[in-house]
């Protein structure tokens, strides 16, 4: 007999279609749900990735904007050291220049006595080795006690500032005018000797040259950080007779240059040419320690000059001083610059959080309706989904539609905050660049005259430098130089003085109209002659020295307004010029021969 068959149902293999349905429906639901996580990790991942690099670039700029200024100030200041070392060095070579009156009316001064009144400015001699005697240096003595007119007002004006002020000459004298002589005073007929023919200030300033910066050290008397500026000075043969010196107290410039408000962690300090660390905070730590910074990474800084240095935990911007030769350094740890992400990154976190917990709930419901009802529930999540896709696609003016207000209705809710927030995150960064674009303007341009100023013209120096190395240039500099702004100042006040300085600015632009025009001191200006004024350079020096000629002589003027100023000019040669800086002295040195040739005919 064939084997009958059942019509009756299993029971042990039967699945209900309603079962089938609700797991159909709750492997949907999975789906979505995962697809919706995996999208919004990705916009998040995306987006904070996003906001992170543009937050790091943008402020790696503002706070190398920031550093760059500070080492210009500090610059500018180690400037006016500059200044006081090349009167004081004029000075004593205009008394060698009147030696014989000079030692006449010059009196004897003493070593530092018992009755050297202390705090008080005394002028004081040692002797290089015991072996000199007054009788030696009578004439060297007199001639240095003149020095007390010179140095006098420099150190009381700078007082705090300047420690002492003194000049060690080739015949073994030491002259010295401080406050602090009382301290290293000797009795009877004992001499006050100190050999300073081996001093890093002596030996560098008989080599001749410009003023000098020594390296930043610790007074040993306790009077803070210091750095010694000085430069020779000779006779009127020529012949170096010795350096002149001054000791500055810098401890309120250089914490003034450190100082940093850029946020909790931040650290600022200075490196000398050696890749070595200026900083008296640094105690008993290693460079590495207090830096994070490895000895050759430091030296890179140096080598390097300007740019910026990033780490996985922080970012350094440095900058040279130029002056001195330090390189400015500020690390800046990424916290700071990241906290509105994490903010934001924290934000979406919390909304997928919600929309997976909302989820959970809605597959439990699911699994108690039918398929339409299931349909109108995924509906939403699938509109929320390509709401995201758009936004994570870079759609920021997309808004999430809340479908229906329910939870979903709160997670689109919760996305349009979250993206209302970056888009405030992402405007605060435009306008932190605009900002920055500001200052940059600002530190570029000259309060007075509106020309560009010299940290301007020394960027512009050095591209000039780099553009000729790869290419064959024509260019040259124009130099100018405002005639008796002293005596305009002492006589008619400095109000007046900024009139003549504007009056001549305007006559040189209105002259070079094709070149850009910097002024580069209180009285100079330079002209980078390119195109058109380069082609007619010789003409238009001619118009110009015509032009203030017309000016000084027109009596129909203001004293003030009748301006005065010498020019010179020189163009590149490829022949003799290794750099731009060589075309300027020259152009520097025919400015000075022209100015000697107007007062040989004015006076």
């Amino acid at each position: 007999m064939p084997e009958e068959t059942s019509d009756a149902p299993d029971k042990a293999g039967r699945v209900s279609v309603k079962t089938r349905l609700r797991n159909i429906l709750l492997a949907i639901s999975i789906t979505g749900i995962a697809v919706i996580g995996i999208m919004s990790t990705l916009a998040m991942s995306r987006i904070q990735s996003e906001a992170e690099a543009a937050l790091m670039t943008q402020a790696g700029k503002n706070i190398h904007g920031i550093v760059k200024q500070k080492a210009a100030a500090t610059n500018e200041k180690l400037a006016n050291f500059k200044k006081h070392i090349e009167f004081l060095t004029d000075y004593i070579e205009s008394l060698y220049a009147n030696y014989d009156v000079m030692v006449a009316q010059g009196s004897l001064f003493d070593f530092p006595r018992a009755t050297t009144p202390k705090g008080a400015y005394s002028l004081t001699a040692a002797f290089a080795n015991k072996d000199l005697t007054f009788e030696q240096l009578d004439s060297d003595i007199r001639l240095f006690s003149n020095l007390q007119m010179a140095w006098e007002p420099i150190a009381k004006g700078n007082e705090g500032l300047i420690t002492t002020v003194y000049a060690g000459t080739t015949s073994g004298l030491l002259t010295s005018y401080d406050i602090y002589a009382h301290e290293a005073a000797v009795s009877g007929d004992e001499k006050f000797l100190y050999d300073y023919t081996g001093a890093e200030w002596y030996r560098t300033g008989l080599k001749g040259g410009d003023v000098f910066f020594t390296s930043l050290y610790v007074d040993s008397q306790g009077r803070g950080l210091t750095i010694t500026v000085g430069k020779g000075f000779k006779d009127k043969n020529g012949v170096v007779r010795g350096v002149d010196c001054a000791d500055f107290d810098i401890t309120g410039l250089y914490n003034e240059m450190i100082q940093t408000d850029a946020g909790e962690g931040t650290l600022s300090f200075a490196i000398d040419t050696r890749g070595q660390i200026i900083s008296p905070d640094m105690g008993s730590m290693t460079p590495e320690q207090y830096t994070g910074l490895k000895a050759s990474e430091l030296l890179a800084m140096v080598e390097n000059k300007d740019g910026i240095m990033e780490r996985s935990d922080a970012f350094y911007v440095y900058t040279p001083i130029e002056k001195v030769g330090w390189t400015l350094c500020t690390r800046v740890p990424r916290a700071i610059i990241l906290d509105n992400v994490q903010e934001v990154s924290r934000t979406i976190r919390i909304s997928i959080y919600a929309a997976v917990l909302i989820a959970v709930l809605l597959i439990i419901v699911i699994l108690f309706v039918s398929g339409k009802l299931a349909e109108t529930i995924t509906h939403p999540i699938r509109l929320l989904e390509e709401d995201m896709e758009m936004i994570a696609g870079g759609d920021l003016e997309h808004k999430a539609v809340r479908y229906r207000n329910d939870e979903i209705g709160d997670m689109a809710g919760r996305l349009n905050e979250m993206v209302a927030r970056l888009k405030a995150t992402l405007t605060e960064l435009k306008d932190s660049q605009e900002h920055a674009a500001e200052m940059s303007e600002l530190a570029t341009t000259d309060a007075l005259t509106g020309v560009r100023n010299k940290t301007a013209y020394d960027a512009y120096l050095k591209k000039l430098d780099w553009e000729f190395a790869n290419n064959k240039l024509e260019f040259g500099f124009a130099m100018v130089d405002l005639n008796y702004l002293k005596r305009i100042n002492d006589t008619f006040g400095h109000e007046r003085g900024n009139v003549a300085i504007r009056k001549i600015c305007r006559i040189i632009c209105e002259t070079y109209v094709h070149s850009p025009v910097f002024r580069v001191g209180g009285d100079e200006f330079v002209v980078v002659l390119r195109g058109v004024d380069y082609e007619n350079r010789e003409s238009l020096a001619d118009a110009f020295a015509k032009r203030v000629d017309a000016e000084y002589t027109n009596e129909a003027l203001e004293p003030w307004e009748r301006v005065s100023a010498a020019i010179g000019y020189a163009v590149y040669d490829e022949k003799i010029d290794m750099s731009a800086q060589n075309v300027f002295h020259r152009a520097d040195n025919a400015m000075y021969e022209n100015k000697k040739a107007m007062r040989a005919t004015r006076e």
